[in-house]
């Protein structure tokens, strides 16, 4: 898709925002504007109508050092995303989002979706159509101006369908007063040329806190989802980033396997928050039938954290998700913003595989929140991979250094 090409659903929207209906061109005339989550807001003046635009710039740099092959010890940085959208509501039941991500010399659509929500027995349910974040384990199902660290965990990132992060079909959740349920009936994301079929894919996930006071919550999650390859598809794999996303040569290989039929992934969250303080461990296997072979990747991740200034943790309750840190003093009422020590220590097993690779990684982040909207981070990581092939096989270990500017509104 070309940048104009990504661009023109945005310049539409807002035109189609703006020309819906003489009623609401009428309203819009004489709608209220007002700042919103780092961004200005309009409304019509009964509060029906909203839109808002919306954007993600993220900025990193990092180096490596230490390992036993000198290409992989480099340094340098990147435009990481550059996300340009808005989002909105109509009335009480609907809103939506489109966002299109600008990064790599091309465009990518990424969330595209309608919602209604209402209530159904008591409870507040929500569907989804379009291309919407899918929810698989706690840091798959958080946004990444919420998780801690600069790159989702193992889990989240190794143990992912083939689809990807999105997908583009139905998603349903139910919220209860401590727990929640979701599923999702998926193809492909919103790019698929259309030359091949889908891959169809079918989640669900859910958590509960069985405990829940204002001192401390408890969160206990599971998630699973099984995928139907298309008969076309000829092979698979998946490289997952290590010591940070810059290096390309410094990532955990899955390698390619043939003839993919199906897969299947699930997995389980533990963990909890007490006043400034939080942990979770997550677990998780991917399951992949070929042909000729069965493969299994396994991935776990510990990690734990401090709000040293004393604000909440970003975990909700609702969703069982990660969020956006609230400063409680921000940069722009003369306070200091909020800070965050975390620790993550995290393994990767692909070498079920003929060709995957092992790895493990211990990192220490700082996070510095500004504003709502604005985090400065640094990670320090001590990596350990085992490749079984190409030029980086055997044993390798190193330090990697990673900073990241990150503007979210």
């Amino acid at each position: 898709m070309s940048s104009a090409g990504a661009v023109a659903p945005v310049i539409a929207g807002v035109l189609a925002f703006t020309t819906l209906s003489p009623a609401l061109a009428a309203e819009t005339a004489s709608a209220s504007l007002h700042w919103d989550r780092g961004g200005p807001e309009v409304s019509s003046l009964d509060g029906q109508i909203t839109f808002r635009p919306k954007g993600r710039v993220i900025l990193d740099a990092g180096t490596t050092t230490g390992s036993t092959y000198p290409e992989r010890n480099v340094s340098g940085d990147e435009l990481r995303t550059l996300r340009l959208g808005f989002d909105g509501r109509v009335g009480s039941h609907i809103s939506y989002s489109f966002e299109s991500d600008f990064v790599d010399h091309k465009a990518a659509v990424k969330g595209a979706y309608v919602v209604w929500r209402d209530h159904w027995r008591g409870r507040d349910v929500e569907v989804t159509f379009g291309n919407r974040l899918s929810e698989r384990s706690q840091e798959g199902s958080s946004s990444s101006d919420g998780t801690p660290f600069m790159e989702r965990n193992a889990v989240a990132s190794a143990i992912t369908p083939l689809k990807g992060f999105y997908g583009l079909g139905v998603i349903g959740k139910v919220y209860g007063d401590d727990w929640h349920v979701t599923a999702q009936v998926a193809g492909d994301d919103i790019g698929n040329p259309g030359v091949a079929r889908d891959t169809l894919t079918y989640m669900a996930r859910g958590h509960w806190n069985p405990v829940k006071t204002p001192a401390a919550t408890v969160h206990l999650g599971a998630w699973s989802y099984y995928e139907n390859f298309p008969a076309d598809l000829a092979s698979l794999s998946r490289n997952t980033s290590w010591g940070g996303h810059f290096n390309d040569r410094l990532q955990v290989p899955l390698g390619t396997l043939r003839n993919p039929l199906e897969g299947a992934g699930y997995g389980l969250e533990f963990g909890g928050v007490a006043g400034p303080y939080w942990t979770f461990l997550e677990v998780g296997r991917r399951q992949i039938e070929t042909r000729t072979d069965h493969v299994d990747v396994d991935a776990l991740a510990l990690s734990a954290g401090w709000m040293i200034t004393g604000e909440a943790p970003s975990y909700s309750s609702r969703g069982g998700t990660l969020g956006k840190v609230h400063p409680r003093v921000p940069l722009s009422k003369g306070g200091v913003g909020a800070f965050e020590v975390a620790l993550r220590y995290q393994v990767l097993d692909n070498t079920d595989a003929p060709s995957g690779a092992r790895g493990r990684e211990a990192t220490v982040g700082v996070n510095w929140r500004l504003e709502e909207w604005m985090r400065l981070m640094v990670n320090v990581s001590h990596w350990n991979i085992e490749n079984k092939v190409s030029k980086f096989a055997g044993k390798d270990a190193g330090d990697s250094l990673a900073g990241r500017l990150q503007v979210s509104f």
